[in-house]
């Protein structure tokens, strides 16, 4: 069989959650897929594939192109030369299609909170989740919740959706000189003795991180030694982040060092005290188990896909409710007795999801 794999996201400079779901996912299912079976994968420019992946197990097609490469570059190469099954780890797929296809939808955040996207992002990801629910042979997702949500806002027929949870991959140790060699934690005076909760993700208004500077700000009535850290690029809704750390005068307080590395995240995720999640919105929410890996109590939201990926792991609150984040930040911060059970079910919690299962489960759909 010939195994098309869309790898337009694969290598990505400053990587975030698709990208490093495609990167995980087409290196996870390589190991996987018979080897008498052909793979292409598709990109933009030519792709360095890991050691551990044998060079004969497949084939890279470059398809140049500046704008709309799914749309364009990939669609004639469906036309030209279509494989038995393509593969798309992303939200959209190319307009000609081979006889069965396969996609990944990872959210559907945009029907829930409209304002925090563009007026093209909103229409844009509308109808290529439209076009996916309607020629898609089958649509993968993370979790019940947006499994729920095809069904609810674009009536995709169910027996169209699998779900399969993302893997987790440990990351490499912390390398204990980061603190020196980083200029980004140099510059905010971040060491292993700093006192901080984190947040870990793109500064968007979908994640909520203005009501969590505001909770924030009542927790530091209490406990004046402790810093927020929020690493991530900006995104749309940052302005308004900005201005709320400004009016509550939290400047010295609230630390926003933008994309760090995954040395320097993995550095921030060790010495936390502990870490906050409070999003509006999540598809999955990969944060919740990078904390459980590295032992830390959460703060999560109680909507969306959060409660089904942390389980028992970690505290919920309602995220519209600025006093309830408070509340659990104080409880984090004075419950140790508290705090180890949760540690304790969130390390628990992380043995359900691996790349390896991920995979395997991701081949069955694409066989059919």
């Amino acid at each position: 069989m010939k195994i098309g794999i869309d790898a337009s996201r694969y290598t990505h400079a400053q990587a975030t959650g698709v990208e490093w779901y495609s990167w995980h996912i087409i290196n996870s299912l390589l190991k996987v897929i018979p080897e008498n079976d052909e793979v292409n994968l598709y990109s933009r420019e030519v792709i360095v594939l890991p050691d551990s992946i044998l060079p004969n197990k497949c084939h890279n097609v470059v398809l140049p192109a500046k704008r709309l490469w799914t749309l364009r570059s990939l669609s004639r190469e469906m036309k030209s030369s279509p494989p038995s099954v393509l593969f798309v780890p992303s939200h959209t797929l190319p307009l000609k299609l081979p006889k069965r296809s396969v996609i990944t939808v990872h959210d559907v955040a945009f029907r829930h909170l409209k304002k925090s996207y563009s007026f093209f992002q909103y229409h844009y990801l509308n109808w290529s989740t439209k076009y996916a629910c309607k020629h898609a042979t089958k649509i993968i997702v993370p979790s019940c919740a947006t499994a729920d949500d095809l069904r609810n806002f674009f009536n995709c027929p169910s027996d169209k959706i699998e779900v399969i949870a993302h893997g987790f991959d440990p990351p490499r140790p912390v390398d204990e000189r980061v603190f020196e060699n980083s200029e980004v934690l140099k510059y905010f005076e971040i060491d292993e003795r700093t006192k901080y909760i984190l947040f870990v993700g793109r500064l968007e208004s979908k994640k909520n991180l203005v009501r969590l500077v505001e909770a924030f700000s009542v927790f530091s009535k209490t406990h004046d030694d402790f810093k927020l850290i929020l690493a991530g690029k900006r995104g749309l809704g940052f302005n308004k982040i900005l201005k709320t750390v400004n009016r509550l005068e939290l400047m010295h307080k609230v630390i926003m060092p933008g994309y760090i590395t995954e040395t320097e995240k993995s550095a921030l995720y060790k010495y936390c005290k502990f870490f906050a999640f409070p999003s509006l919105y999540e598809g999955f929410g990969l944060p919740l188990l990078e904390a459980f890996h590295y032992g830390k109590p959460v703060l999560s939201s109680n909507v969306s896909s959060m409660p089904e990926v942390a389980g028992e792991g970690a505290l919920f609150v309602d995220p519209y409710d600025v006093s309830a984040i408070a509340d659990a930040l104080s409880t984090l911060a004075t419950d140790d007795d508290f705090v180890q059970e949760l540690v304790k079910k969130g390390k628990e919690r992380l043995k359900d999801f691996t790349w390896e299962k991920a995979a395997k489960e991701t081949l069955k759909v694409i066989n059919g």
